[in-house]
């Protein structure tokens, strides 16, 4: 682990650099041999999950980062993104670290239009 860093830190800055399109500095937090799984997408080795990733984050407009949480392997990360001006999605991570660098990452997102967030209650109807 990169000193004077957990997992929680590292998941922050992880997620800073790629949903801010950085995926030179992104791809520094990921093993050789990371995994990916969510609902619809599998990948393994740093090649596949980058490409993926890149992919992702060039639909990324704007990235809220909501909670970050860890122990001293895994890290637990929530946050919004936006997809241009209609769309978002709230996004759960599970990051698993190997020697500082991702080796497993688990993902799955809730899609919902962009001006509903999760941090704000919705405005009442009548």
């Amino acid at each position: 682990m990169r000193q004077n860093t957990t997992p929680a830190v590292l998941a922050r800055a992880f997620t800073v650099a790629w949903t801010s399109h950085d995926l030179d500095a992104a791809a520094d937090y990921v093993a050789d041999d990371v995994t990916f799984a969510s609902p619809v997408l599998q990948f393994s080795g740093k090649r596949a999950y980058m490409d993926g990733l890149a992919a992702f984050a060039r639909t990324i407009t704007e990235t809220t980062i909501l909670a970050a949480f860890g122990d001293d392997a895994q890290a637990l990360i929530l946050y919004d993104v936006a997809l241009g001006p209609a769309r978002a999605l709230t996004c759960a991570e599970l990051l698993t670290f190997r020697d500082g660098k991702i080796a497993s990452h688990l993902g799955t997102s809730s899609v919902r239009p962009a001006a509903q967030s999760p941090s704000a209650p919705p405005e009442p109807t009548a």
